[in-house]
């Protein structure tokens, strides 16, 4: 009973203690929630003022790496939520076990993690907006927020699994107030899942079109009158074809954007030279593989003083933006010129991809095509003048054949086995049109071809509307070539052809006219004859040899009427840097393209990258090159070196002399 007492007493102090700091905690609470909130605020402006971008940056860069396979998706949602987690459960340690300043802290520590990802997703949304008005760019006024959005109204949204059609405008603009400016360039870029293919179609800028409110003008002024709504409205209207996005930008972009990727390597097919002195843009562009940055990039685009005027420039325009796609892999690990390149876009181009629920789809399309799947169409015409103004002008069947090719382009065979006989198949032909006689005329034009070719059935359930070529690998070429001169059709590799029949099974659709679009082949080769035994300029070639390091190879076979036009030596820097060497003969056609010899000590360029296919000849294995049905270029490697040889910028020189003059190079001696 001694100790009984002190220990009660004790007890009730301690109570009694505890009751009054209870009681004098309370005022303080409201303090503790004042700094709390605090702290929320500075933490959130440091954040916002700090912290957005690189949260942006990262998870841009965690979503790309997610695309290109590099992470597994969990971790895109699952390393957020992780981190997330471990910062809470530290801080709540923290905060219910240390003084009041650490609690302080850790509070707001997990207020802001907790409220990373949401900010992080609205600074993302915000600097894709960015590039719907060019707000980062000079302010945008009223009038043009109104013109994008009347754009944006003439935009029909992409379904999923189909094709995307990109608008792509080039606007050219003075200084001068008031000037609205014109379309300097107009191409239709086209994603397509299916085929897994990008497709290009430019339009002359001075095509001679209706444009819709405004009567019959060039095309490049539908922009001067009615904006980029304009344009879209006149494409639409010519092509038949929806428009799901559209991208401006104007010179200076251009420009911007090439030096930041640090430029784009060209194969440039001839000199280009402009003096300075002259009334329209100046260029001195030496032929060759080269790297080619802003400004000479820009003036190559733009350059059309030559024979072909505006289907020249057509041609470098698509040419640049393919090489462009091509080379996408040297920048996709850089993170920092890839931001650079996003705010050099969201300040200098407009468009309706200002949201990530719109870009999402384009996205999606950009990881699934083929890069080695890249076609292009143009519209070609006769140039004329009205009111002393020059224009083009294009049938409608010009035209249409040109939207054709663009949506179902076709992609030439490429030799990988001993050629198979036009005998050595059977052709069967259905008719899913609809059209009586349809399959049965078909057949006999493919007789006429030398086909063993028979109309067999009517296909009711046949669902398309374009005709399908089915065939198995080892007759693709004659699928192809079937399928090149029924207008509008699909050729499909299968395993089996339907039917369960064996050669090539095709089913004629509503898109078949009736006719067999057959190919002159005479006539083409007879202005193409390849001369044998030919040591053309054989002693330039041989200087040029002793000027450079490599050993250079020439051709002894020659396409007849061809001469050459320069031999050039240099040096091109490659992607890693190193300055290697390099060397080009260009030879010029009767009809003015410009086909070309290429060496170089630089075995790995983007230039090589994703060929169509292979073929082994003797010690050599050729890489192949194919746009569209036409060889555009052969590369191999000897005596380390890489060598090919170049198609002219319209492909003038055919497959068969494409492959004869690479097969007939040897070593100059």
């Amino acid at each position: 009973m001694a100790y009984t007492a002190p220990v009660r007493d004790r007890t009730r102090r301690l109570r009694s203690r505890h009751g009054v700091n209870q009681a004098a905690a309370a005022p303080r609470r409201w303090w503790l929630w004042g700094l709390v909130a605090a702290a929320v605020v500075v933490a959130a402006f440091l954040y916002w003022a700090y912290g957005r971008e690189a949260v942006g940056n990262s998870r841009a860069a965690l979503e790309i790496l997610r695309k290109l396979d590099r992470v597994p998706d969990w971790a895109v949602l699952g390393a957020p939520i992780a981190v997330a987690a471990a910062v809470a459960l530290v801080t709540a340690y923290l905060a219910f076990g240390r003084r009041l300043a650490v609690k302080l802290a850790g509070v707001a520590v997990v207020i802001v993690v907790l409220a990373t990802p949401g900010l992080a997703v609205g600074y993302a949304n915000g600097l894709v907006s960015d590039v719907g008005d060019g707000s980062d760019g000079p302010v945008t006024t009223a009038d043009e927020l109104a013109a994008i959005a009347a754009a944006d109204a003439e935009i029909e949204r992409p379904l999923p699994d189909k094709p995307m059609n990109i608008l792509l405008i080039g606007s050219d603009k003075s200084d001068i107030p008031g000037d609205p400016g014109r379309s300097d360039t107009q191409m239709l870029l086209r994603l397509d899942p299916g085929s897994k293919s990008i497709s290009m179609l430019s339009l002359p800028r001075d095509l001679y079109v209706d444009i819709p409110g405004y009567g019959y003008d060039k095309m490049n002024s539908a922009y001067s009158y009615g904006g980029p709504k304009l344009v879209i409205q006149t494409f639409k209207q010519i092509t038949g074809l929806p428009v799901n996005a559209w991208v401006e930008t104007d010179f200076a972009g251009f420009w911007h954007v090439v030096n930041i990727l640090g430029g784009v390597y060209l194969p440039i097919d001839h000199k280009y030279f402009v003096p300075a002195s002259a009334s329209y843009k100046s260029i001195n562009l030496e032929p060759g593989y080269q790297l080619v940055r802003g400004k000479q990039a820009l003036n190559y685009v733009r350059f059309r003083h030559d024979e072909f005027f505006d289907f020249g420039r057509m041609q470098r325009q698509q040419l640049f933006l393919r090489e462009l796609q091509r080379q996408s892999s040297r920048w996709s690990g850089d993170w920092e010129r890839v931001i650079k390149l996003i705010k050099a876009i969201t300040s200098e181009t407009r468009s309706n991809l200002n949201s990530l629920a719109k870009i999402a789809p384009l996205v999606e399309l950009a990881f699934e095509v083929d890069t080695s799947k890249v076609y292009q169409a143009h519209v070609e015409g006769e140039t004329g003048m009205i009111n002393g103004a020059s224009i083009v002008q294009a049938a409608p069947e010009r035209i249409a054949e040109a939207v054709s090719q663009f949506t179902h382009p076709t992609q030439a065979p490429v030799k990988t086995r001993a050629k198979v006989g036009k005998k050595a198949f059977v052709v069967h032909v259905y008719n899913g049109s609809g059209i009586d006689g349809l399959a049965t005329s078909a057949a006999s034009q493919l007789a006429a071809q030398g086909y063993r070719a028979q109309a067999v059935a009517d296909a009711y359930e046949f669902p398309d509307t374009v005709t399908a070529v089915y065939a198995t690998e080892v007759l693709r070429a004659h699928a192809t070539a079937i399928a090149s001169m029924m207008g509008a059709s699909e050729v499909r590799i299968v395993d089996r052809v339907p039917g369960g029949k064996d050669g090539i099974s095709v089913f004629v659709a509503s898109s078949f006219s009736g006719i067999l679009d057959v190919p002159e082949e005479k006539e083409v080769q007879e202005q193409q004859t390849l001369l044998k035994d030919q040591k053309v300029d054989w002693a330039t070639w041989q200087q040029t040899d002793a000027d450079t390091p490599l050993k250079l190879q020439a051709p002894t076979a020659w396409p007849s009427g061809s001469v050459y036009d320069q031999f050039r030596t240099y040096t091109v820097k490659t992607t890693k840097g190193k300055n290697v060497a390099a060397a080009v003969a260009v030879a010029r056609t009767p009809q003015y393209g410009y086909w070309s010899i290429q060496s170089m000590r630089w075995l790995d360029p983007p230039a090589i990258e994703h060929p169509s296919g292979k073929e082994k000849s003797g010690r050599r294995t050729y890489l192949l090159f194919y746009q569209g049905v036409h060889l555009r270029m052969v590369a191999w490697k000897e005596h380390g070196t890489l060598y090919w040889v170049l198609n002219t910028l319209t492909n003038q020189l055919s497959n068969d002399v494409m492959m004869g003059l690479a097969k007939s190079c040897k070593l100059v001696k």
